[in-house]
């Protein structure tokens, strides 16, 4: 796993780390959680105590024109019962921006990741991923360009890839690109920017590996491979409006079209003769809605945020897309000078078309909804208490799985350039 890329950047922020403008911060977190469904079944659930020992290295650098930040951050899990899901994962993440001139901003983020718990996804695209190790690795950059005071463009690459350990769970790569142009629409609406983004996205999956059985008396091997390619295209236009000083509203809407085509491979060892492989080679169009809206309120004491988005998006370790909708709201408030209270609610529904032969059928709806408290403890010490209650309705299978997770985190941190 190419997990230089965020060393690479480290490195290179490190040069003039003494500036009063930057940051080294180290920090350790001492993380209990007690789950009550570690694998979201619907039946025979496993319940568990977790204890995680969770170390991170964080550095920024500010300037004038440019600013980097790159952490890494180990977590050292070990289940009380279940010691066959103990394990480490890694997490690095990398960024910078730059403004060379007033005309342009450029950036660059990196991100790579070794994970494997059962549950990792469960609050960010409502599935179900299971205990299988994945390494990530994700790199975008990105330009704008200011034509004038009223009209500015921009453009964004990005490469996704993430592979399994088990070979019968789907690989998979993505390239995405997305063009932008944005206007002022100050003249007919106050503080109104309007947009147009046309986007493109490539996605592939694959897996290849043998299955043992038996005919009658002999041993048969079957070698099955799988590869799915989508390619969809989107436009959207949109706003974004600041109705007041603390308050932000951004709409985007539009429609997408996807070509999806899935070739699937059988080659059959039967004692004796070898027979002809199974071919199967299915291709499917589709069309869809896209949109978002985004609503943001920052205020002195308080901060909220609802997001309304659609979208076909890929599955992870399944060779598949989906239309994910998704309603997500959170929200805090500062209750006293050192202790802050938060709250959120999470809706996924992901649906694929039942028409498509291409892959097999998806519908799943996902609710999460939690809240907790932090505290400040002194300058160095926080105490965090979260809750976390998880629906998984997965009407396909005709199954509904329910979690309840509490979190207790200590965590000690330490800017040693301050």
């Amino acid at each position: 796993m190419a997990l230089w890329l965020i060393p690479a950047i480290v490195l290179g922020a490190a040069h003039g780390v003494t500036a009063a403008d930057n940051q080294l911060i180290t920090s350790v977190s001492a993380i209990y959680e007690y789950n009550d469904n570690i694998l979201l079944n619907s039946a025979d659930e496993l319940s568990d105590n977790i204890y995680t020992i969770a170390p991170k290295l964080e550095l920024v650098r500010n300037s004038e024109r440019y600013s980097v930040r790159a952490d890494g951050m180990l977590e050292f899990y070990r289940y009380q019962d279940n010691d066959v899901f103990d394990d480490t994962d890694q997490w690095y993440n990398g960024n910078f921006e730059a403004t060379p001139s007033e005309f342009w901003r450029l950036g660059a983020e990196a991100h790579a990741s070794d994970d494997s718990k059962p549950d990792r996804d469960i609050e960010t695209t409502g599935l179900v991923l299971g205990n299988n190790r994945r390494k990530r690795i994700n790199a975008g950059t990105s330009a704008q360009y200011t034509f004038s005071e009223l009209v500015g463009g921009g453009l964004f690459l990005e490469f996704n890839r993430e592979n399994f350990d088990d070979p019968e769970v789907s690989d998979r790569k993505d390239y995405h690109a997305v063009l932008s142009m944005t206007r002022s629409l100050d003249a007919w609406l106050a503080r109104t920017t309007g947009r147009l983004n046309l986007s493109y996205s490539h996605y592939e999956f694959e897996r290849e590996f043998e299955r043992f059985g038996t005919l009658g008396s002999f041993d048969v091997t079957t070698l099955l491979k799988d590869r799915y390619e989508v390619d969809n295209y989107s436009l959207t236009a949109g706003t974004e409006t600041e109705l007041t000083e603390k308050v932000n509203l951004a709409v985007d809407l539009g429609g997408r079209y996807a070509q999806s085509q899935r070739d699937l491979k059988l080659t059959y060892s039967p004692p004796l003769i070898i027979e002809a492989p199974s071919t199967t080679d299915e291709d499917f169009d589709s069309y869809g809605f896209v949109g978002s809206v985004t609503f943001t309120y920052r205020g002195e004491r308080s901060r909220s945020d609802l997001l309304l988005s659609h979208d076909l998006q890929p599955v992870s370790g399944e060779n598949a897309t989906v239309n994910r909708t998704t309603v997500r709201f959170s929200g805090s408030r500062r209750l006293l000078e050192r202790l802050r209270g938060n709250l959120f609610f999470q809706w996924y529904q992901n649906i694929n078309d039942q028409d498509d032969p291409t892959q097999r059928d998806l519908d799943t709806h996902t609710w999460n909804a939690g809240g907790g408290l932090r505290w400040a403890l002194n300058d160095y010490f926080d105490l965090t208490a979260n809750y976390v209650y998880t629906i998984v309705d997965d009407r396909e299978a005709g199954t509904t799985a329910y979690r309840n997770l509490g979190i207790i985190q200590l965590e000690t941190h330490h800017d040693w350039l301050e």
